[in-house]
């Protein structure tokens, strides 16, 4: 077997700043070692049969010793593993992924360096801080806080370079700021020379405290700012009022849940994080195959009895598609057929596999269609009690357009295209209910609020999550209490006429049934509130 290691920089923290080799590292690995500072989104674009490894560290708290992370890289690469070494930033500035490199050199393992984008210039950059502008400021320097904090005598001359040059940019030096701020002013520069703080920079949590070599520890100290933090010590700090951009995203700090199933969350999760918000995902629902698959293979065969075919949903079109080609059919089979698509998500699916819908409601409902359908009969475009429709769907999709369509005269066959299940709540949602850490709820379905509810209700039962997180005082009405506290956004009416059932704080009803259309009734929520 041939082992080998990717010492991999994970970057600052915001997930689209991963380099595209990164990410094929994380894809290619059988094993993934991640630190505190590498994001755990990164861990999504690792199969799920991978084993990952926390081996984070942070002052006075190591899951693992730097030796002890040493000798498991090489541990696993000895097994015949392909290791991915995720360490946040760059591994080789401040990283200690030089070290590891020569462990590894030592060992006769292979190994390959990808380069992350260091914290030192990115944070400044997401907090509207450059570390060169002309006429004010030339050169900058990078060094460590954390060596000259540990050490009774430095070995970083910080006098000799901040003298030298207009930016001093200062990893891991929160827990020694006040002796680095003294050293500064002893290198003679200006008392009133802008400092600026950025804790977990390029992240939802950002967040950042300004101040001057002299007041600056001490507003540190007294606003308890903790690490980890970028200090930025230089005239540029002061052009932060006029070109700060980061903060002012519109789901700064917000905890926002996905519900969604995984596999279809990529959309969210990347337009939560455009603006800044920090998506947790955790999925209600899981989109599965039939485990009957005869009633669709019997309609694929048999399309020619068919006038029109509905497609409510992009699973519907995906799972109609794939048994067309299990069956070795082609598009020719839906010649004469009329496509009809709820939705522009649905339509945009059915064109990636060469298939145009005829018609598309502009309502996104059951009740939209039907309308729709109605006024078509109405202009004589179709006769309904001749027609007869194909409706793919879910085996939970509620009936109400296959009874809707049978009351307008039509022949209608609701098959179960494929299947939509339960998936069991992480335990994490409960910690972050009890430490009201969420800011808002979003739900895509029905289905999505009723197994939100119920997985709670299955987790507060659950013994050894009771016992992980101290469970015992708290009730389930406790927890569905503070749930109903946190603000809901729904895809659409039908939705949030489900959470309303069950009392939850429906603020957010998107007007475009679709991702989009909620994400943007999400922003014109936040908008309204600022």
């Amino acid at each position: 077997m041939t082992a080998k290691v990717y010492l991999t920089g994970a970057g600052p923290g915001d997930p689209s700043l991963l380099t595209l080799k990164a990410k094929r590292a994380i894809q290619e690995a059988d094993v993934v070692l991640y630190d505190r500072l590498a994001n755990n989104r990164f861990l999504e674009y690792a199969d799920q049969e991978v084993e990952k490894i926390y081996v984070g560290k942070k002052a006075k708290d190591h899951h693992y010793t730097q030796t002890e992370i040493e000798d498991l890289i090489i541990k696993k690469a000895k097994a015949g593993k392909t290791v991915c070494r995720l360490k946040g930033g760059d591994p080789f500035i401040y990283g200690r992924g030089g070290e590891e490199a020569l462990k590894l050199k030592e060992a006769g393992i292979d190994f390959e360096i990808i380069p992350g984008i260091s914290s030192s210039m990115a944070v400044p950059l997401y907090a509207g801080i450059p570390l060169t502008q002309r006429h004010m400021a030339s050169s900058f320097a990078v060094i460590t806080g954390h060596e000259a904090a540990e050490k009774e005598e430095s070995t970083i001359e910080i006098e000799k370079i901040a003298a030298a040059v207009d930016t001093l940019v200062v990893l891991m030096g929160v827990g020694n700021l006040a002796q680095i701020t003294a050293r500064v002013l002893a290198a003679g520069r200006s008392p009133e020379t802008p400092v600026a703080l950025i804790r977990w920079g390029s992240r939802s949590k950002q967040e950042t405290i300004t101040g001057n070599l002299t007041n600056i520890a001490a507003k540190v100290k007294e606003a308890n700012f903790k690490p980890p933090a970028v200090t930025v010590i230089g005239e540029v700090v002061g052009l932060r009022e006029k070109l700060s951009w980061f903060e002012d995203k519109k789901l700064l700090a917000k905890n926002i849940l996905v519900t969604r199933p995984a596999a279809q969350a990529g959309s969210i999760l990347e337009m939560i994080e455009k603006e800044a918000g920090n998506p947790i995902l955790s999925p209600t629902i899981a989109i599965k195959e039939s485990e009957n698959k005869e009633q669709l293979q019997k309609a694929v065969r048999n399309l020619d009895q068919y006038t029109h075919l509905i497609f409510t949903s992009v699973n519907g079109v995906r799972y109609f598609v794939k048994m067309l080609k299990a069956e070795k059919l082609d598009l020719r089979e839906l010649a004469g057929i009329k496509i009809i698509t709820i939705g522009s998500k649905t339509a945009a699916e059915l064109n990636q596999n060469g298939i145009r819908a005829d018609l598309m409601p502009e309502d996104y409902s059951t009740a939209g269609i039907l309308k729709y359908l109605e006024s078509l009969e109405a202009k004589g475009e179709m006769n309904l009690k001749t027609s007869s429709f194909l409706l793919p769907r879910s085996n939970i999709a509620p009936k109400n357009l296959q009874k809707g369509l049978r009351e307008l005269g039509a022949k209608v066959d609701n098959i179960i295209a494929y299947r939509t299940e339960a998936v069991a709540l992480q335990a994490e949602i409960i910690d972050l209910l009890l430490n009201n850490e969420l800011d808002l709820l979003t739900f895509s379905s029905s289905s999505t609020v009723e197994n939100l509810i119920s997985g709670i209700k299955n987790l507060t039962k659950n013994e050894l999550v009771k016992s992980q997180l101290n469970l015992d005082q708290k009730t389930e009405a406790d927890l569905l209490a503070k749930l109903k506290e946190i603000p809901a956004a729904c895809i659409g009416p039908v939705t949030a006429a489900k959470a309303k059932e069950y009392n939850l704080n429906v603020q957010i009803v998107a007007a475009e049934y679709t991702i989009k259309g909620l994400m943007d009734a999400v922003l014109n929520y936040y908008a309204e509130l600022n």
